[in-house]
């Protein structure tokens, strides 16, 4: 099955996720670490927004429990060059899962593509998420051993003096 999923509003990244704050501990501030308010505020609203989303598809189809595929755009308000966007992949799937789109976000096998554009000036960032279920087919390739590595790693592991724990595999290809 495939779902298409958005959000609008703040993307934090995932450095913001924790705050350092003080507190007085007798007569000496000691600092400490609470989950940042903003952060936090925006995890609910996404989390809302998605289940609004998943009642439209069905709350039977939730939560997904097989691998899958999944596409992510950020469509910014602005600054697209500087923002980073590794972090805000986190933040995404960190709420697919708490908002119980995913079991857990690790079943996310392949990030097909994830791209950063500048959305609509003036208006909140926009996430455009797209997932798909993978086929048993798929599933069974991505949880096998890799059959053929290319040339270039095995003149690679040369240079660093390291061998493969099969070297029958290593003999055949280097």
């Amino acid at each position: 099955m495939k779902f298409k999923f958005f959000f609008v509003g703040k993307i934090p990244s995932k450095a913001n996720y924790k705050k350092i704050s003080h507190r007085r501990v007798g007569g000496e501030l000691k600092p400490f670490i609470i989950n940042n308010p903003q952060v936090l505020s925006s995890q609910k609203e996404a989390i809302y927004q998605l289940h609004i989303q998943k009642l439209a598809y069905g709350l039977d189809k939730f939560p997904i429990e097989t691998p899958v595929k999944v596409s992510i755009s950020f469509l910014l308000s602005g600054r697209v060059r500087q923002r980073d966007i590794d972090n805000a992949e986190k933040f995404v799937g960190d709420i697919l899962e708490k908002g119980g789109v995913l079991k857990r976000d690790s079943l996310i096998y392949i990030k097909e593509r994830v791209e950063k554009r500048l959305g609509i000036k003036g208006f909140d960032e926009i996430v455009i998420v797209e997932i798909e279920e993978l086929s048993e087919e798929e599933r069974k390739e991505r949880e096998s051993e890799v059959a053929e590595l290319p040339p270039e790693f095995y003149q690679f592991l040369k240079k660093i003096k390291r061998e493969l724990p099969d070297e029958d595999r290593a003999g055949r290809k280097g």
